[in-house]
């Protein structure tokens, strides 16, 4: 292992690189933010959440009742490692090399630093796109399972929940797409309404583009809208029209929906690329707080290594720690990308997933169960 080659390779513009638009949108930040771990241990506590004790009224001169402690519990786990690597290769290195002696402008400096940093795009884009992909199942399935077609590595014997209970689960009275006879505004409010009786105030229904395709097509839904603003004539429903109805009605004041498209490209050993998208195509759901969770990261050996970075050239943003080096025999210029990270429901308990095409949830899916012992 020796320092990279490339003279441009500096953590100056690597941090430049990491703010530009090489950097691959995604829609996990906007529900999980970023907490670090002392350890390699995540942890979230439960059973927090609920409708308020009440005090006792009582007569002067008498002592307060004492009430019994909120009874908090703690799901705990490993962290896992996520890491890539990918190497340029000497054809690349001879074409790096041509263009940087024959740069004459802007355009030809833009095409360097695109050879030189296009391999850390590549790494740190599918880190997050990991995360992309685990948060959305985690927020679409209430838990994930790794298996040999989404994931080159360790794989989970089984479904591995978030901690959100089993009540949680909920399916429609109608499958969405059957539009004549479905009613998804009246799931919502149900789910709404079934949670708030248990102390949750959801306020944010999170689905697919085409899973909201088929609610505003519902006769029931454009009914509904049609009869609220008093419309006879034809009326475009959009999210807009939606979500100023779910606030005008007294069990979904202050809902709203949300929609995600996430999409992601996994790599099998063949290296085969397949594009997928991470959310579970018949689920929504629902949230009290719009961040519900973190991905909670712990310490990289190589980060606090004063020997490796000697070699490297590294950085971290956020809970990614990348790393550029060279292999001179043979030759290879290396960059690697990798997070000692989790993402976790911060207060399953507050979460809620509806199935929206009418059937059963799966025997395997239970969403209560971690995996407490790592992977």
């Amino acid at each position: 292992m020796e320092r990279s080659l490339i003279k441009q390779v500096n953590r100056k513009n690597m941090g430049a690189r990491l703010n530009s638009r090489k950097v691959k949108p995604v829609f996990f930040p906007n529900f999980f933010g970023v907490k670090q771990k002392d350890s390699l241990k995540w942890e979230t506590l439960t059973g927090e959440k609920g409708a308020p004790v009440i005090a006792d009224v009582i007569s002067f001169d008498s002592s307060a009742p004492q009430k019994k402690r909120e009874v908090v519990g703690k799901m705990s786990g490993d962290i896992p490692k996520t890491a890539v690597k990918r190497g340029m290769n000497e054809s690349d290195w001879n074409e790096y090399r041509q263009l940087s002696r024959d740069c004459e402008g802007d355009s030809d400096l833009k095409s360097i630093l695109d050879l030189a940093f296009k391999d850390q795009d590549f790494v740190y884009n599918a880190v997050r796109g990991r995360f992309e992909w685990w948060c959305m199942q985690l927020l679409s399935k209430g838990g994930f399972t790794l298996n040999s077609s989404n994931n080159n590595g360790i794989v989970t014997e089984e479904f591995v929940g978030c901690g959100m209970p089993n009540t949680n689960k909920k399916v429609s009275t109608e499958d969405w797409a059957k539009s004549a006879t479905a009613d998804g505004l009246q799931d919502i409010e149900d789910t709404v309404v079934s949670a708030s009786a248990e102390g949750i105030s959801l306020k944010y229904v999170i689905m697919r583009k085409d899973k909201f395709a088929l609610l505003k097509k519902q006769k029931a839904v454009i009914e509904k809208v049609k009869g609220w603003i008093n419309q006879k004539e034809k009326l475009t429903i959009s999210k807009k029209v939606i979500n100023e109805y779910l606030a005008a009605q007294e069990n979904t004041e202050g809902v709203q929906i949300v929609l995600v498209s996430p999409s992601v490209r996994i790599e099998n050993a063949a290296h085969q690329r397949t594009t997928v998208n991470p959310w579970e195509a018949n689920n929504i759901c629902f949230l009290e707080d719009l961040q519900c969770g973190d991905i909670q990261h712990g310490p990289i050996a190589a980060e606090h290594s004063v020997e490796y970075k000697k070699k490297a050239t590294t950085l971290k943003k956020d809970f990614v720690f990348l790393s550029k080096w060279s292999e001179l025999e043979p030759f290879k210029e290396w960059t690697k990308a990798e997070a000692n990270a989790i993402p976790v429901i911060n207060d399953p308990d507050a979460m809620y997933i509806m199935k929206t095409d009418g059937k059963s949830w799966a025997e395997g899916e239970d969403t209560e169960k971690t995996d407490e012992e790592g992977y």
